[in-house]
């Protein structure tokens, strides 16, 4: 089981955090370039811990090819790429930095709250979009969290506790319930404690934490890994 892909997890809750924090401000509050600027970092970190933590993973590799083919097709992917090299390596923010024949169209906007970037076009000729800041940061973020559910969804059974614990996944291994008691370390005559033998893998998967990204795959996607005893 990845025990390290907890770090994968706090990424992208500390990315969620951030996002919140900055969706609340208003344009001209000195905190929404902090906040916006917190949100990059670490939502562009979260395919950095990804890597790191489950390259040794069997099929990770393949599967990952596959999924950051995908997200390059999401044009948001790389923009935000840029903005967080910008940030890191310039200082420089592209949040509600307009070029001055563009900011009529912000400065008579009648919510205060909103805030904008320019978003480029494909044609290099041609000036970028004015779009609201706050929703492609959500975009954006949308897609990350469906990059992780994905990998949830396919490695469950090494990055989910519960479903680690099952007895297809152990005998996946070659292994069995005893396996499973001493690796939770207790002595092997504890398996005999059990009522039965699917009851035991149900007492063991009772014990362990329920998926920590659940909320937040609810809220993005309206998805959620299922408990494997449901």
């Amino acid at each position: 089981m990845s025990e390290s892909f907890g770090l994968v997890e706090q990424k992208i809750l500390e990315a969620d955090f951030f996002l919140k924090a900055f969706s609340n401000t208003k344009r001209l509050d000195y905190s929404a370039n902090y906040y916006f600027s917190a949100f990059v970092s670490a939502a562009r970190s979260v395919t950095f811990a990804l890597q790191a933590n489950m390259n040794d993973v069997e099929g990770f590799l393949e599967w990952y090819e596959q999924a950051r083919a995908k997200l390059r097709t999401d044009p948001l992917a790389p923009f935000f790429v840029e903005v967080r090299n910008d940030l890191v390596h310039t200082g420089k923010t592209s949040l509600n930095a307009l070029p001055i024949n563009r900011l009529r169209e912000i400065l008579f906007s009648p919510d205060t709250k909103n805030h904008f970037m320019i978003f480029p076009n494909l044609n290099e000729n041609e000036d970028g979009m004015v779009v609201n800041a706050v929703s492609a940061s959500c975009a954006y973020f949308t897609s990350l969290v469906s990059l992780i559910y994905e990998c949830y969804e396919t490695f469950k059974s090494i990055v989910d506790p519960q479903w680690y614990f099952t007895k297809k996944n152990f005998q996946s291994h070659g292994k069995s319930f005893d396996d499973a008691i001493q690796e939770l370390g207790f002595p092997p005559g504890w398996a005999s404690c059990a009522p039965d033998e699917e009851m035991g893998w149900k007492i063991i998967r009772r014990q362990q934490p329920p998926c920590a990204l659940n909320e937040l795959f609810q809220e993005y996607l309206r998805k959620q890994i299922a408990d494997p005893d449901r």
